[in-house]
């Protein structure tokens, strides 16, 4: 009686299928992570996004719940104008900023804001109204500027006067708000009109 002897085939990878496998799982898993990465880069962009108009808000609503004018009466009749007949003569636009030695948190019109400049690289930190600092917004300017409007031929509000009858300088001042985040290399402007009343 013969033996016989039967090999069964072995069924492994060679040393070459070996390597292009892990080639091609090495390319998919650096995929994945540059996807991750983007995604991720994308999703902090949106988050100072948010926290940056949630500041400017912040800061616009504070603003406007001021009077139009130092001298503007507690319910607003009759309104500031630049001359006489009008008893009351609103604030000259040189004279934009806090009055005297006023405080953040007595400023009583919007053009007490002017000038103002807190947060990232200012001495002063982002505060809200009643002086305190705010949390979380560490990286973060805000700069305030406040003007009249200009109506005038060729001047950028002029057409407010179409539709709005804002015809006059002292009809409106325009309040704009602008934040910049540390990372960008310019800010974002928010803005808004107090009307005259």
């Amino acid at each position: 009686m013969r033996a016989t002897v039967m090999f069964k085939q072995q069924q492994g990878l060679s040393l070459v299928e070996l390597v292009i496998t892990i080639v091609i799982v090495a390319i998919g898993l650096v995929s994945i992570s540059a996807m991750l990465n983007s995604g991720l880069s994308r999703n902090a962009d949106s988050l100072i996004q948010v926290r940056t108009v949630a500041l400017a808000q912040a800061y616009l609503d504070e603003i406007l719940g001021k009077r139009f004018d130092e001298k503007t009466r507690a319910r607003g009749v009759p309104p500031c104008r630049a001359s006489a007949p009008f008893a009351r003569q609103c604030t000259v636009e040189a004279s934009f900023g806090p009055d005297g030695a006023e405080t953040r948190a007595r400023y009583d019109d919007v053009d007490d804001y002017h000038g103002l400049d807190q947060g990232d690289g200012q001495v002063d930190p982002l505060q809200d109204a009643q002086g305190n600092t705010r949390t979380g917004y560490d990286n973060f300017r805000i700069e305030v500027d406040v003007r009249y409007i200009n109506v005038g031929a060729s001047e950028e509000e002029e057409n407010l006067g179409v539709n709005n009858e804002l015809d006059d300088q002292y009809d409106a001042k325009l309040i704009t708000v602008t934040v910049t985040h540390r990372t960008a290399s310019t800010g974002i402007d928010f803005a808004a009109y107090k009307s005259n009343f």
